[in-house]
């Protein structure tokens, strides 16, 4: 259409719908970022992220040291590789069940059950990734090493751009179980179910045998030697991999707070680093022992006995 043709009120009128439309694109835009951020901030909480330095990936000369830890993840899938070099983590996409390395080195074999910090969380359009070292130290021929690892969860657009994170928690989840952490509540309810007659569970089954016997569990926890099972109404307790008990009184388990004065304390449990402070645990019913540590003061040692579906806070005090 020739614009000389059109009549003065129609010109504007096209100009206006044009910037009614770039305005649209900006605001579009601004909600887009300020969404990212939000589940950016969402996810730091879930996590709360260990400091390694600064700089790229959260890292830079003295990248193997820990300064301040942050929760732990347990890895629950095989098939991943992990790298000793932190200026090349060993890179993987995730689609569902699917993990495709695309680059960085593959230096170190990764077990179910792998521990890991979250040192880094970017969040896209399409994509959540997280920047993960392992909690052990591997061999390395300049001595030993952390193992390094990016793992890029790919997600439809519209879980970003709702901030829908229940499904985003559950495409996580499927990879990495924060250990120990207290999860969310969902906002659809999960009925768990347990086979109306299940199989016979005898001491010393291992845990692939329980498996077996009644499906993947719902959720598991560890802590040290120490793996819980969930089955809604039925717990199932390994020690050093192999079964010791069966809870069937389907009591919920307990909310632990620990805060301790001043925070940022390293938080564990029966000798096994779980979180820092201030920290909420959610744990199966039975006793534990409670550590709270900080550089420059005495340590702070509990024992503590937990019920099923209570709600505790510990504070601890540390002084010099």
């Amino acid at each position: 259409m020739n614009r000389q043709h059109l009549r003065p009120g129609v010109v504007v009128a096209l100009a206006v719908a044009a910037l009614a439309l770039v305005w649209a694109s900006d605001a579009a835009a601004q909600v887009s970022q300020a969404r990212k951020q939000e589940i950016e901030g969402a996810l730091r909480e879930r996590y709360r992220l260990t400091l390694i330095g600064e700089g790229a990936l959260g890292f830079t000369g003295d990248r193997g040291t820990v300064r301040r830890a942050g929760n732990v993840v347990l890895l629950r899938r095989e098939g991943l590789e992990g790298s000793l070099d932190p200026d090349r983590p060993a890179s993987y996409a995730i689609r569902g069940e699917q993990a495709e390395h695309y680059r960085g080195g593959k230096d170190v074999p990764l077990a179910v059950g792998e521990n890991f910090y979250v040192h880094s969380i970017q969040v896209g359009s399409d994509v959540v990734t997280l920047g993960l070292l392992t909690t052990r130290q591997a061999s390395s021929p300049s001595g030993p090493s952390p193992v390094w690892v990016a793992l890029s969860f790919f997600l439809p657009r519209e879980i970003i751009a709702e901030g829908n994170m229940n499904a985003l928690y559950r495409a996580l989840d499927h990879w990495l179980q924060p250990q120990g952490a207290f999860q969310p509540m969902l906002s659809q309810p999960v009925v768990d179910e347990v086979p109306s007659t299940p199989a016979e569970l005898k001491p010393g089954m291992t845990k692939e045998e329980v498996v077996t016997a009644l499906g993947p569990a719902r959720r598991e926890v560890s802590f040290g030697q120490r793996t819980w099972l969930h089955y809604g109404s039925l717990v199932v307790l390994l020690e050093g991999g192999r079964l010791t008990s069966v809870d069937r009184s389907g009591q919920p388990p307990a909310k632990v707070t620990i805060v301790s004065e001043p925070d940022g304390a390293d938080v564990y449990l029966d000798g096994t680093f779980v979180s820092s402070t201030p920290a909420t645990l959610e744990l199966p019913a039975g006793n534990y022992q409670v550590t709270v540590q900080l550089s420059g003061y005495p340590e702070w040692k509990r024992d503590v006995r937990v019920l099923g579906g209570s709600e505790i806070t510990l504070r601890a005090r540390l002084e010099k």
